[in-house]
């Protein structure tokens, strides 16, 4: 009978103490969207928060579906690939200085950037990105680098490359990277000419090409950001990749927190 009533006795301490999670409280993971799968990304996001879930938008072929995933995003990033169409920034005569284009994908990531900026998800353009999120908000590109401003070898020689980058002081770049210079991965021969709305230069190539571009004001919105490198294929070491990469994560767990507050109180 002792023992009965030594055994309730520690059974009822247990209840007493055990935590008990707050109704309506959900374990969701926080949600990225990537423009275009990429395995490179996925796996340089993922080195820092394995609890991220990844989906890429590519594929998705009608309107309805496309916003009801990227209601649920929490991140977005237009990853690297096919040139821009230069008819989208004025200069369709130019299409023959172009690579391979993609319309389809074109199309998609404009309305991504849109919508990123009006509900203010947290928005990473890497190489393409940079450039598309500058395209989507009414600037222009160089359609060619070594005919528009002749310097190919620094940004692109027989495939990557790597060159230095100065980043400018009293932009959110610099804030978030902590250097004032450092060395990229680079692989592109289109580049940011005049910048978008909203837009300024956060960093530059010793040849003067815009190498970052962000949002003038977190008010505007709290994380636009692109960078013409690629940080997914930089070392981890490097600041101007997992600083960058940290940041963007530390952006999305908050709109995440935010969006299961907001939700949680309705």
């Amino acid at each position: 009978m002792k023992k009965l009533s030594m055994l309730f006795i520690l059974i009822s301490i247990f209840a007493c103490n055990r935590t008990i999670p707050p109704k309506n409280v959900k374990n969701i993971r926080p949600l990225v969207v990537l423009s275009v799968y990429n395995n490179n990304v996925e796996n340089w996001l993922k080195n820092a928060d394995t609890n991220l879930r990844i989906i890429a938008a590519f594929g998705i072929n009608n309107d309805d579906s496309l916003k009801k995933l990227l209601s649920l995003a929490d991140g977005i990033i237009i990853t690297g690939g096919e040139d821009i169409n230069p008819a989208l920034y004025g200069k369709a005569d130019e299409i023959n200085k172009c690579y391979k284009i993609s319309p389809k994908r074109d199309t998609l990531e404009i309305k991504m950037i849109n919508y990123a900026i009006s509900n203010n998800i947290p928005l990473l353009g890497i190489c393409r990105g940079e450039q598309m999120i500058n395209v989507a908000t009414g600037g222009t590109l160089y359609t060619d680098i070594p005919t528009d401003i002749g310097s190919l070898t620094m940004h692109r020689h027989h495939g990557a490359t790597t060159h230095s980058v100065k980043i400018i002081q009293n932009t959110l770049l610099h804030s978030i990277v902590g250097v004032d210079s450092g060395t990229v991965y680079s692989n592109h021969h289109q580049g940011v000419e005049k910048l978008g709305r909203h837009l300024l230069a956060a960093a530059y190539a010793p040849d003067s090409l815009i190498e970052a571009i962000e949002f003038y004001d977190t008010i505007i919105h709290p994380f636009v950001m692109g960078v013409q490198w690629h940080p997914e294929k930089m070392k981890q070491t490097n600041p101007l990749s997992y600083r960058i990469r940290d940041f963007f994560i530390k952006k999305v767990i908050q709109h995440s927190k935010l969006k299961n507050k907001q939700k949680n109180e309705k």
